[in-house]
């Protein structure tokens, strides 16, 4: 019993690491997700529709924590850091909204 179960697991971590492998490309992006979400509907929400800055952290909040935030209201834009990497949106227009900045 005890030899199954451990072929079954071994099996499995297999082809969570064969899986994972695979998809490298994806996973590796997951990480930037997080923080570009955040900042861009933060400024979205805070310099378009003029909403608080409560009502704007309730409406960009994920369910993976952000470690870092950072509001500036002269230049216009929201730097958030989130899973160790760190992403900037600023405001243009009403017409186009907010977008990331490249570096």
């Amino acid at each position: 019993m005890k030899r199954k179960i451990s072929v079954i697991l071994s099996l499995l971590f297999l082809f969570i690491l064969f899986w994972s492998q695979w998809n490298w490309k994806h996973l590796s992006s997951f990480p930037s997700i997080i923080s570009s979400f955040y900042s861009k509907e933060y400024c979205s929400c805070y310099f378009v529709m003029q909403l608080s800055e409560e009502q704007c952290h309730d409406f960009a909040r994920q369910w993976v924590p952000i470690s870092e935030f950072k509001l500036d209201k002269e230049n216009m834009s929201v730097t958030v850091k989130g899973l160790g990497r760190t992403n900037t949106a600023k405001f243009h227009s009403k017409e186009y909204g907010c977008t990331l900045v490249t570096e």
